[in-house]
């Protein structure tokens, strides 16, 4: 693993573009290089991938630990406030990955895959095509299984290396799992369809053999595709979409033409390349809707006011925006169990170093939440104790049994909060919140594409949110004291004075946070749905004929999981569908 060596990566200068591509595919993230690959598989289409951030693939760009948003120099993150949150009494950090691979390359490496409940749940509501059966075979297709023992719902030919580790880097989460099992279920695997659906789960980490992130760059456009597939394949990165550009059908429909693109830079050049097929929108749930309304697609009172030509009156559009709330908590442990003597003793950072240059292994492989539990906040009695659980209440098929709430243990939590001893290790418990009530909206805040859009997140505004925060809060701390009551030493720093709801709402209006899980701006859903879709169950845009969208903006709801997984999964099927597609039409 020496560190230091780099690769020049091919890449095309925006003045040096074509004029025309088959398939113009906005975004590098995610969903984006997944689309670039399996588009560019057949040598007879051309692909033009464009990305506003860099093409770095340094060694510090690959290391886990230094790349996690909360740890990195911030280069690869996109970084704005939301506007004031009402229900939290202020405004919260949104960010979004920037460069090739997007968030994959700034995300914690969690991967999970979802309860196949939700996944059949969007089949009934009429996403026809999504239900867990037919989703199941994407995730597959796009994984490489890494751990020892082989496990027959994973995918093992994959481009996405996926990793879970024998033991714990870190012994504060030996004491979690102990506690664990003594009040909840084990999740063997998510990705197994026979595992309950609710209990505590060891952590699986987009990780590859070496220790290396494998972000969807890494994963799926390494230097040996790039360079086999040169005069099919281009990448123009440091170029963002000004804005689409639009034709009408003789049926009235509407075709996407090009795509306007500019340099990120000031007075940049700017220049429009033609799709002869389509052109895929990869921007995430913040950008894509960004670039609709910059393009006249969205709702049509929001355009007028913004001087924006309407050219499509989707009311969808920007709307029904939700992300993941998390609540940390702080507490003190021993140093030597917590990330924080790697940041305080020169000797631990020495040995980390030693440990991941040398083995792969080790504190830098980022693994800060080795395991995590799943549950129903229905669960959770008012003094954090759980009730019976029942078979019933275990089966994953099941809607009702959808989780909705999660905890986090961390391996570090805030050293500036009050009270906390900075001589001791730092610990968190961080309930989050999963199946999302509240619902916020995104505009447009300038016509300027580089300018971040106006998010309102509208955090806790429901009722049913804050019951499920209150129950995330409890098991947390019922967690906390068997952990002590078993003789770990924990000492409570930052958590709510009492398990009452009127202390639990103070506590979770100060803390409460973004996971950055940011989805459903373009819902996947009929136009007249109660909540207005944006594209339909092929995610192509309505009205149009030859746009699509293809990121977590069109999940019908945030998902009850970390979403890159799904992502991954939602690209590995649309490339199918539209490969398909124009094949019949040779």
């Amino acid at each position: 693993m020496w560190p230091f060596t780099t690769t020049v990566r091919p890449f095309v200068a925006l003045e040096d573009l074509s004029v025309e591509y088959d398939f113009i595919v906005v975004g590098g993230g995610n969903a984006g290089c997944v689309l670039a690959r399996r588009l560019s598989e057949d040598p007879s289409r051309t692909v033009l991938l464009v990305e506003r951030g860099d093409d770095d693939d340094s060694w510090f760009a690959r290391t886990p630990l230094t790349t996690t948003y909360q740890f990195s120099d911030k280069k690869h993150s996109n970084v704005f406030s939301s506007v004031f949150e009402n229900h939290i009494g202020r405004s919260v950090t949104c960010v979004t990955g920037l460069g090739l691979g997007g968030c994959t390359r700034i995300n914690g490496c969690q991967y999970t895959c979802g309860v196949p409940a939700e996944f059949d749940a969007w089949s009934r509501d009429g996403r026809k095509g999504w239900s867990y059966a037919e989703l199941k075979p994407f995730f597959q297709r796009s994984e490489t299984w890494l751990g020892r023992d082989q496990r027959e719902y994973h995918g093992h030919c994959g481009p996405l290396s996926v990793a879970s580790y024998e033991g714990y880097y870190y012994k504060c989460f030996e004491a979690v799992e102990k506690a664990c099992r003594l009040i909840l279920p084990r999740i063997g695997d998510t990705h197994s369809p026979v595992d309950p659906s609710i209990g505590w789960y060891k952590m699986q980490f987009t990780i590859d053999s070496s220790g290396r992130r494998s972000s969807s760059y890494r994963a799926y456009l390494p230097m040996e595709i790039l360079a086999s597939r040169k005069d099919r394949l281009h990448l123009c990165t440091g170029a963002l979409a000004r804005k689409l550009c639009f034709s009408r059908n003789n049926d009235g429909s509407t075709c996407v033409d090009g795509v306007e693109i500019q340099g990120t830079n000031s007075g940049g050049v700017s220049v429009t390349v033609k799709a002869k097929c389509e052109v895929i929108l990869c921007c995430g749930a913040l950008r894509t809707p960004q670039l609709l309304l910059l393009s006249g697609v969205g709702p049509k009172k929001h355009l007028q006011e913004m001087n924006v030509d309407v050219v499509l009156d989707s009311p969808g559009v920007g709307e029904h925006l939700q992300d993941h709330l998390i609540v940390p908590t702080g507490y003190n442990c021993p140093l030597f169990d917590s990330l924080w003597a790697m940041i305080i003793r020169p000797t631990v950072l020495i040995r980390e170093l030693y440990n991941y240059l040398r083995y792969g292994s080790g504190w830098f492989l980022g693994t800060l939440v080795e395991l995590e539990i799943f549950f129903l906040s229905s669960l959770v009695e008012k003094d954090g104790r759980v009730k019976s659980i029942s078979r019933e209440r275990e089966d994953p098929f099941n809607t009702e049994n959808i989780p909705d709430i999660a905890i986090l243990p961390c391996s570090i939590s805030d050293p500036s909060a009050e009270g906390a001893d900075k001589w001791r290790g730092l610990f968190g418990f961080n309930p989050a919140l999963l199946r999302v009530t509240s619902r916020g909206s995104l505009r447009l805040r300038s016509l300027d594409p580089r300018d971040a859009p106006l998010c309102k997140l509208n955090y806790l505004s429901t009722p049913e949110d804050r019951v499920a925060m209150r129950a995330g809060l409890r098991l947390s701390a019922e967690i906390a004291r068997q952990m002590c009551d078993a003789g770990y030493p924990l000492k409570e720093i930052s958590v709510p004075k009492s398990l009452e709801d009127a202390d639990l709402d103070s506590f979770m209006q100060g803390r409460a946070d973004s996971m950055y899980h940011y989805s459903s701006t373009c819902r996947m859903a009929p136009l007249d749905d109660p909540l207005p879709g944006v594209v339909n169950n092929d995610l192509r845009v309505h009205g149009t004929t030859n746009l699509r969208i293809v990121d977590a903006s069109i999940f019908p709801a945030v998902p009850a999981a970390h979403p890159q997984a799904l992502v991954y999964a939602v690209a590995e099927k649309c490339s199918e569908t539209i490969v398909k597609s124009h094949s019949l039409n040779k």
